[in-house]
């Protein structure tokens, strides 16, 4: 769907649709950032208080939810990934890994990769810079950190062997122990207190690094060309 039939769609059905549907991606966009920082500041707090990191889970899921909320199939997908998954995290939040957990997970992966095709898309069918743009820009690269979060958390239940933990990481929550990794890793920052040592966690680490070097490469590029754009055209006029 185009941006003009989106906007049409909107129009149409105004009196019938939900508020969601009529606050501007931007909008959503910081919310759903808010929530992704939140998790991020409030991260040492998690081993102190378990039932915080489900708080922060759930307000990223549903932050995602209306992040998508543009038109009713967009919502209906995003909604069909995140509130199975939300349920079973609340169910499932006081036990081990199991079978319902790694679902839970699997469809909080899809909800997240359906969120960033979606931000993705407007960001460079955006024919001008505005601060909408720059919110979606961010919130696209701040959920690629979580979005690997997702493909770790099995790699390690699988091997335990596969990251180093130096001891300072001792009592640490795993899940959060991979989350700060992931952004090191997307950051391009790598401290080397979490050390990928098995083939398959290496590999998901060289993605990642690649994935944040190229996604600011050609994020700016876009982002710079649309300014140029526009600045062409005011010096015209």
């Amino acid at each position: 769907m185009t941006d003009s039939q989106t906007d049409t769609y909107l129009k149409a059905g105004a009196k019938s649709q939900l508020l969601l549907y009529r606050i501007n991606h931007g909008n959503r966009a910081w919310v759903l950032l808010l929530a992704l920082f939140l998790q991020i500041v409030l991260l040492p707090l998690d081993a102190s208080f378990p039932i915080l990191s489900l708080l922060l889970q759930l307000g990223i899921i549903f932050s995602a939810i209306f992040m998508v909320a543009d038109t009713k199939q967009h919502l209906l997908i995003g909604m069909g990934f995140g509130l199975p998954s939300s349920l079973i995290l609340i169910f499932t939040t006081r036990q081990e890994y199991g079978t319902l957990t790694w679902i839970a997970f699997t469809l909080i992966l899809f909800l997240y990769l359906h969120v960033i095709r979606l931000m993705l898309i407007r960001v460079f069918k955006a024919k001008k810079v505005t601060l909408n743009t720059i919110a979606l820009a961010l919130c696209t690269y701040v959920l690629l950190g979580t979005l690997w979060t997702l493909f770790y958390i099995p790699l390690v239940a699988m091997d335990h062997d596969a990251f180093v933990f130096n001891e300072a990481s001792a009592g640490i929550p795993i899940m959060d122990s991979l989350h700060y990794f992931s952004f090191v890793t997307l950051t391009t920052l790598g401290y080397g207190d979490i050390v990928p040592v098995a083939p398959m966690a290496r590999s998901l680490a060289i993605m990642e690094a690649l994935t944040g070097v190229l996604f600011l490469a050609v994020l700016i590029s876009r982002l710079v060309g649309s300014y140029s754009s526009d600045r062409r055209e005011e010096n015209s006029d």
